[in-house]
């Protein structure tokens, strides 16, 4: 897998500037119309959405990564489909949140410091599933994206045996996307509008990292990803 690659793919594209900038303003206007939700779930999910399409073509081992900002609907689409899947892999802590949660909510009422330690115990297994999802989201949604069948992210077993047996491969993605994540982090600092940027970037990261990682998993050849835009 290509690491200096998934850093740098963005930058290969003529038109890299324009495409971050329209990224930028899809994310702005989710965040000025923060108020009224739908916007914002509009603008995540067209975001998304544009993030599957880098990651299909990388499985593809299209040249041109970043898709152009046509076809809206479909990127709609794909991100509320990879919504639901993050939705059905976290089903497991949001169980244990809410059978957690309400003992915890009662006895911090009564002053009990048994609260403390539900709580703990609740940020504890939050943490190890984070942990877990970081691991399995890849490759369930890179299942989609290959098979153009999102069912295929819920199989499971396969998902499961796709990690279990590239767990180096998957280990990689999830330290990765943790660094792009921090990089994404950083445009707070620039007056923090910065941010509009930077995390459109780095969300491009881990879609890239996706594609790659399920590429290398399934022995598929490398994306052809060097030749010039024209």
């Amino acid at each position: 897998m290509d690491i200096g690659k998934a850093f740098t793919f963005v930058f290969d594209d003529k038109d890299w500037i324009v495409k971050i900038l329209i990224a930028a303003g899809i994310t702005l206007v989710g965040i000025v119309f923060f108020w009224l939700i739908i916007p914002p779930f509009l603008a995540a999910f067209v975001l998304s959405g544009y993030g599957v399409e880098i990651t299909r073509r990388v499985i593809r081992g299209d040249a041109e990564v970043l898709p152009a900002w046509e076809d809206w609907g479909a990127f709609f689409t794909d991100g509320l489909k990879v919504f639901v899947i993050g939705i059905v892999y976290a089903l497991p802590i949001i169980a244990v949140s809410i059978c957690l949660g309400i003992p915890a909510g009662i006895l911090s009422d009564n002053g009990e410091s048994a609260a403390s330690a539900f709580s703990a115990l609740l940020s504890c297994i939050n943490f190890l599933w984070g942990i877990v999802m970081a691991f399995l989201l890849p490759a369930a949604i890179a299942s989609f994206v290959a098979k153009d069948d999102m069912a295929a992210a819920f199989r499971f077993g396969d998902v499961f045996a796709l990690v279990r047996d590239n767990f180096v491969t998957y280990l990689l993605v999830a330290v990765l996307s943790w660094v792009a994540s921090i990089i994404g982090g950083l445009g707070l600092l620039v007056c923090g509008v910065g941010v509009l940027v930077t995390a459109p970037y780095a969300t491009w990261v881990t879609n890239f990292l996706y594609g790659a990682a399920y590429v290398e998993a399934t022995g598929q050849a490398p994306p052809v990803l060097e030749e010039e835009f024209a």
